[in-house]
């Protein structure tokens, strides 16, 4: 049977598992691995393995309206190059904005006079806690590269059409770039 949607949230079932106790199992510069003891809505006990992770921002930068600069980098986990937007990861305290600019910065090494916050997504809301805040970044001004040591892509500047049909064909498959790209594409008020 399905569930009826129209019903006022408030009458919504509520299915949340209270922790009853939490263990670290790693600690990384990354992301932290957490193995937590809850209690399951029907009072039986299970154990969620999780990701604790600071948090990202992701920009999408437009070198004018029919141009966004992409980035292509080699990815260890998936062991391939990948076609995406510039990201990275929070700093402990610093807000997503101020990640959004330095990483744009680093990375690309523009900066962007005019930037807009478009939304949040929680990336793998099975196993992890990573929220990124996407930006999209307007009137670039090229100023200087600051890569971090062990950081090694190239940034193209691609017209929209291009890179929208490159997620049309599964060249860009990084879900933070697809999202981005595909909000650009339908989302944006322009």
């Amino acid at each position: 049977m399905l569930f009826d949607w129209t019903l006022p949230e408030h009458r919504w079932p509520d299915f949340t598992e209270q922790t009853l106790a939490s263990v670290p199992r790693y600690r990384g510069a990354l992301l932290d691995v957490h193995e937590d003891r809850v209690q399951l809505p029907d009072g039986r006990e299970a154990t969620r393995e999780y990701i604790r992770h600071q948090g990202a921002a992701a920009i999408v930068p437009l070198l004018d309206e029919k141009t966004v600069l992409l980035e292509y980098q080699f990815r260890y986990p998936q062991r391939r190059h990948y076609l995406e937007i510039p990201a990275g990861k929070l700093d402990p305290e610093e807000n997503p904005l101020k990640a959004a600019q330095r990483e744009l910065q680093e990375e690309t090494g523009y900066r962007a006079k005019r930037w807009k916050k478009l939304m949040c997504l929680d990336l793998c809301i099975a196993y992890s806690t990573e929220q990124i805040t996407y930006f999209l970044a307007e009137d670039l001004v090229f100023e200087e590269i600051r890569r971090d040591e062990e950081e090694f892509l190239e940034t193209l500047a691609v017209p929209l059409e291009e890179a929208w049909r490159w997620v049309e064909t599964g060249r860009i498959c990084d879900a933070k770039t697809v999202a981005g790209l595909l909000w650009l594409k339908t989302l944006s008020p322009t």
